[in-house]
C-alpha cells in the first residue's frame, strides 16, 4: 500500500481518529443511570448480532460496472472502513484506560462497542479486498494525526454519528429491498443488522450523556446541541451531495436521501438533545443546496490555472461559503419534548 490510501484524499471530508480527556471519563457516575446502563451492558453482551456478520459470506458479486461507477464504490468502501475503524480505536483505548482507573463495568461496555467497530471495519475491508485493494489500518492510523476533542464534544458527536450511520444504513436497505434491481453488491445485504448496532451504540452514548447532566442543561447544552447538529449535518451533506454518484449508483437522489437522513436524525436527537433544528421549513435545507453549490465551486475554481483572476474568485467564493455557514449555523431551534418532560 502506498503511504496515502487510494481514494482517501486529504480535505475536511475525510474521516479522522480522535482522542479524549480518558480520566474524566473515567469519573463517569452511573448511578443515575444504573438500571440504563446494566440495561444496555447486557445486550451488548448478549451480541445479537454475532452470527450475521458472516466471514465466509461471498463479498465480490457486483453487477459489471464501469471505471467511474467502480471509484464511486470502492470511494465509499474506503471512507466507511476508515470511520469504522477510528471509533475501534477510540473504544479500544477509552477500555484499556478505565480499566486501569478501576472502571471495569465501563470498560466492558466500551469493549464490546469496540467488538462492533472492528467487526464493521473488517467486514468493509473484506469487500476492499474483492476489489483487489489492500488498505493496511493500522499502519494508516499510524501516519494519520490523532485529533483530541474535550469528553463533553466525544459524547455529542459520536451519539450523532452513531444514530445518523443507523438512519443511513437502515434506509438504503429499504431502498434496496423496494429496489433489488440496484442491489449490486452482496455488501448491502448484511445492512439491516449492521444500522441495528449503530443505534444501539447510539442509545448507549445518550444514556452517557445523561450521566452528565451538566452538559444537557442550560446555554451549554443548546451551543452543544446546535454545534453538533449542525457540524454533522454539514459534513453529511458536502459528503453526500458533493460525491453523490455513488447513491446515484443506488438508483437513489443524493439530495433527498441526505435530507431525509438529517430529518429523521434530527428527530431522534430530541431523546437526547434539549433542542433540535427546526427542519419544518425548507430554509435550511435551501442554505444546504447554496453551500453544496458553492463547495463545488471552490473546488472547481482551484483547478484552475494560477493567477490573480482565480486568486480573487477564490476569496469571493470563500467568503460566500463562511456567510452561508453561519446562515445555517443560526436557524431556528425548537426545544425537545424530552427535555421538557
Amino acid at each position: 500500500m502506498t503511504s496515502t490510501a487510494p481514494h482517501l484524499r486529504e480535505d475536511l471530508l475525510t474521516p479522522r481518529f480522535y482522542t479524549t480527556e480518558i480520566e474524566k471519563a473515567a469519573k463517569t457516575d452511573l448511578e443515575g443511570q444504573r438500571a440504563a446502563f446494566t440495561a444496555m451492558l447486557n445486550e451488548m453482551e448478549a451480541d445479537y448480532n454475532r452470527d450475521h456478520f458472516d466471514r465466509k459470506a461471498p463479498l465480490d458479486r457486483l453487477r459489471d460496472l464501469n471505471p467511474e461507477e467502480k471509484s464511486a464504490y470502492e470511494s465509499y468502501l474506503v471512507r466507511s472502513c476508515v470511520s469504522e475503524f477510528s471509533g475501534f480505536l477510540l473504544f479500544k483505548e477509552l477500555s484499556r484506560q478505565l480499566q486501569k482507573a478501576h472502571r471495569p463495568e465501563l470498560s466492558r461496555l466500551f469493549n464490546l462497542m469496540a467488538r462492533d467497530e472492528a467487526r464493521h471495519a473488517g467486514f468493509l475491508n473484506r469487500a476492499l479486498v474483492a476489489e483487489g485493494i489492500e488498505l493496511d489500518l493500522p499502519a494508516l492510523s499510524g501516519k494519520r494525526p490523532i485529533t483530541w476533542f474535550p469528553l463533553s464534544w466525544v459524547l455529542y458527536s459520536v451519539y450523532l454519528s452513531e444514530k445518523i450511520g443507523y438512519w443511513r444504513y437502515i434506509l438504503i436497505d429499504r431502498h434496496l429491498k423496494a429496489h433489488p434491481e440496484n442491489d449490486f453488491a452482496p455488501l448491502f445485504d448484511f445492512f439491516e443488522p449492521w444500522c441495528q448496532d449503530e443505534n444501539r451504540h447510539g442509545d448507549i452514548f445518550n444514556m452517557l450523556i445523561r450521566c452528565w447532566p451538566g452538559l444537557r442543561e442550560g446555554l451549554r447544552g443548546r451551543l452543544l446541541s446546535r454545534f453538533f447538529l449542525w457540524s454533522v449535518f454539514l459534513t453529511h451533506s458536502l459528503t453526500v451531495c458533493e460525491r453523490g454518484h455513488f447513491y446515484t449508483l443506488l438508483g437513489m437522489d443524493p439530495s433527498r436521501f441526505d435530507e431525509e437522513v438529517m430529518r429523521q436524525t434530527n428527530r431522534t436527537a430530541r431523546r437526547a438533545f434539549p433542542v433540535v433544528f427546526n427542519l419544518e421549513e425548507r430554509t435550511y435545507f435551501e442554505l444546504r443546496d447554496q453551500l453544496v453549490d458553492t463547495f463545488r465551486a471552490i473546488k472547481a475554481t482551484a483547478a484552475e490555472p494560477a493567477g490573480v483572476g482565480r486568486l480573487l474568485k477564490g476569496l469571493g467564493l470563500k467568503v460566500r461559503f463562511a456567510g452561508l455557514l453561519l446562515r445555517q449555523f443560526s436557524q431556528p431551534m425548537v426545544a425537545s419534548a424530552e427535555a421538557l418532560a
